[in-house]
């Protein structure tokens, strides 16, 4: 039987998972993706990435590795990469959470269009983009921006370092802010803000594309097959929607995970004006060719859960040890802690009485990243107008059963959860069994590679006692906001 392999690029660490064609995992590796942190968030390594992924490559078994036939990638989004003309890094790649380009968010607000911006790129001006991102190059380290050969994302670098060939497939040019989503081309006005030759930007490729086979040299290091594909992947989070079927409209996902990601698939470009949004969202192409998403999330979902956690001095296993009943007294949590939709978000916990414990303030902030992620879900699929027919839940998070039954209940909505935990690996594999016609189509793959772990059905007791919360929290919201507004403001004269 046929092996794939998915590699996936992640904000805190990368996997890579060989697969059987039914989409069962033959062996695995993990290791912590390579970061410097600073006082800004931190800039990934390119060349140390693609090292210590060589070596974990090498370390599979040749049992295993001598029946793949093809890989992909998923990676985070708006990380850049610059390359010489021999194809190696050679410039910073700050992380997508990254706040250095915030100052230079601030100087173009004039500048940028964000009404014409939203519907030519589906993004809504923010500071993590690939756009500032440049523009922090251009303005930071000027002779290395002018030496740079070609930018890449960063699942293109470690492509085209495993068979040379440079790409950017759509699915991650989406998260760029100047990429053209009506034409598939890079946005040539935007390019020009930026400073940046057309001719330095990779090929525009969509995922799932073969783009030749393993380099030889790569072949002996890994001892990997000669004649392995090498094919196109994409955003982590739309790998992770491949992986689960999640492709045609009225199906969504939930990937939880640093972030608490919502991804409603589209048939289609959405025709939205972004001053008509009550919150905004981001829209593009799917890692499926010719299929399209919106998109929304909680920056820290998982990551608030991880803060909290290393406060009390626990780890995962207490939330299995909580009792499942809802405390009387909700602390109300804003799960601001790496931004939001709006700028200069910061989180918040009100609500809080002396006599609570520690049970009652993790299952408080638990209970708010539900009224969080409901609201962003009502006004995504009202937007788009979306009759939803299924959802589906990956990432670590889906073994948090606590959380797992409030989200079902907040939403009201039955979700189903997937044996695998690590969608976007397997999407990414999935993708190369597509590109090499290993499946027919979308469909077949998920057919022959999705199997049912779990459902969880929306408790209507449950989401009763948790709805008077749950509005309070909507009127709360704004008031949250004028408050860091207020924060920013002392924050901007004492700078």
């Amino acid at each position: 039987m046929a092996h794939l392999l998915g590699i996936d690029i992640g904000t805190t660490n990368t996997k890579i998972i060989i697969f059987t064609e039914n989409g069962e995992i033959v062996e695995e590796r993990t290791f912590p993706t390579p970061f410097i942190s600073d006082e800004f968030g931190g800039c990934y390594q390119p060349g140390e990435i693609l090292n210590v992924l060589l070596e974990n490559l090498k370390s599979f078994s040749l049992d295993a590795k001598k029946e793949v036939v093809a890989l992909s990638i998923s990676s985070f989004a708006e990380v850049m990469v610059g390359l010489d003309k021999f194809l190696q890094p050679i410039t910073k790649s700050p992380a997508w959470f990254d706040t250095r380009t915030d100052l230079i968010f601030q100087e173009m607000k004039e500048t940028i269009d964000n009404e014409k911006t939203y519907l030519l790129t589906g993004l809504s001006p923010q500071s993590k983009y690939s756009f500032y991102k440049l523009l922090w190059h251009r303005r930071v380290e000027p002779e290395v921006f002018q030496s740079v050969q070609y930018w890449t994302s960063m699942s293109g670098y470690v492509l085209a370092a495993l068979c040379g060939v440079l790409s950017f497939d759509y699915s991650l040019a989406s998260r760029t802010m100047f990429f053209d989503q009506h034409r598939r081309q890079w946005s040539q006005e935007l390019l020009d803000i930026i400073g940046v030759p057309l001719e330095k930007m990779s090929n525009l490729t969509p995922s799932g594309k073969v783009l030749g086979t393993i380099q030889k040299n790569i072949a002996q290091i890994t001892g990997l097959p000669e004649n392995l594909s090498v094919v196109t992947g994409g955003h982590d989070h739309l790998c992770a929607a491949v992986a689960v079927g999640v492709f045609k409209q009225g199906q969504v996902l939930i990937s939880t995970g640093t972030t608490e990601n919502l991804t409603m698939a589209l048939d289609t470009i959405p025709q939205i004006n972004l001053s008509q949004l009550k919150r905004s969202f981001s829209w593009g192409h799917h890692a499926i060719p010719g299929k399209y998403y919106g998109m929304s999330g909680i920056y820290s979902g998982g990551y608030s859960l991880e803060w909290f956690l290393k406060l009390i001095n626990e780890n995962y296993q207490y939330f299995k040890e909580i009792s499942p009943d809802i405390p009387k007294e909700v602390s109300l949590f804003f799960p601001y802690l790496l931004g939001a939709d709006y700028d200069g978000a910061r989180g918040a916990l009100i609500n809080l009485e002396g006599r609570m414990e520690k049970p009652d303030l993790t299952k408080s902030l638990i209970i708010s990243l539900g009224f969080e992620y409901k609201d962003l879900w009502d006004v995504m699929a009202q937007s788009l107008n979306i009759h939803v027919e299924r959802v589906t839940n990956v990432g670590g998070g889906t073994q948090n059963d606590f959380w797992m039954r409030i989200k079902s209940a907040v939403l009201n909505e039955k979700i189903l959860v997937p044996q695998d935990k690590e969608g976007s690996c397997k999407g990414a594999a999935i993708l190369a069994g597509i590109g090499t016609r290993l499946y027919k189509d979308p469909d077949d793959a998920y057919r022959k590679t999705f199997h049912l772990a779990k459902i969880y059905e929306p408790d209507p007791d449950l989401r009763a006692s948790l709805l008077p919360w749950y509005h309070l929290y909507l009127e709360l919201r704004d008031d949250i906001r004028q408050m860091n507004e207020k924060i920013k403001k002392i924050k901007t004269r004492s700078e």
